[in-house]
């Protein structure tokens, strides 16, 4: 698809999405992302402020950055209920499709949502990512009666919609926090879990209600209007 083509498929199923959520059905999202030692790229930790740069320390003027850095890969889930129990993935292979059916589905995702959705009308919003529309993936959500949105009703590139970006970059902030900097990736992995925990309920709860606002907003009047 070209990218009038892209928007025209975002802005249909953001309107397909908004009426399935129209009257009150909550949301489960999910996404990864990489995290590194540093906090080099928050935009918090970028700026260094002084009335003398030459009084700047030299640690601060000149910062060494490896142009391969370890990272790890990180997934959760949210809704309106909470987050769930975070996935550290150190491995420098991409997640698989039968990592994240055990990894996240099995041991994270469906947890979370018998604990927080039992008895709610709720829909699982996955990305567009290959291994979270794969058949046994599929299969197993709906053996256990997951609601989850086709891939065809799906909006591309709709990262204003999808609050989980938002708070990935608060989660950032908390551990990357005063300039912290991670010693290995197993302390790396530690602090994630530790700091997710702190992301408080009223916050994730409010973002997850702009979620009908957001996706009615682009439906009506495009992709990137402000409301």
């Amino acid at each position: 698809m070209n990218d009038e083509e892209q928007e025209k498929r975002s802005r249909t199923n953001c309107g397909k999405l908004y009426r399935m959520i129209l009257n009150g059905c909550d949301i489960a999202l999910d996404d990864e992302k990489y995290f590194g030692l540093s906090g080099d790229n928050v935009q918090c930790n970028k700026r260094y402020y002084s009335t003398d740069p030459s009084t700047t320390p030299s640690d601060v003027k000149f910062i060494k950055k490896k142009k391969y850095s370890p990272k790890i890969l990180v997934w959760m889930a949210m809704s309106s209920k909470g987050v769930s129990n975070v996935y550290v993935h150190k491995s420098r292979q991409a997640v698989s499709t039968d990592i994240y059916l055990k990894e996240c589905i099995n041991k994270r995702l469906l947890p979370f949502i018998e604990k927080n959705h039992e008895n709610d009308d709720y829909v699982f919003w996955p990305d567009l990512a290959s291994a979270h529309y794969a058949t046994n993936v599929l299969h197993r959500l709906q053996e256990k009666n997951v609601p989850v949105v086709a891939k065809g009703n799906n909006p591309p590139n709709v990262p204003q919609a999808r609050p989980i970006e938002t708070v990935w970059s608060i989660l950032e902030q908390k551990v990357y926090a005063h300039n912290w900097q991670a010693r290995n990736l197993d302390l790396l992995a530690k602090r994630i879990k530790l700091k997710a925990k702190e992301l408080e309920p009223k916050m994730l709860q409010a973002m997850v209600q702009d979620i009908r606002k957001q996706l009615r907003s682009m439906w009506r009047n495009g992709l990137y209007s402000i409301c």
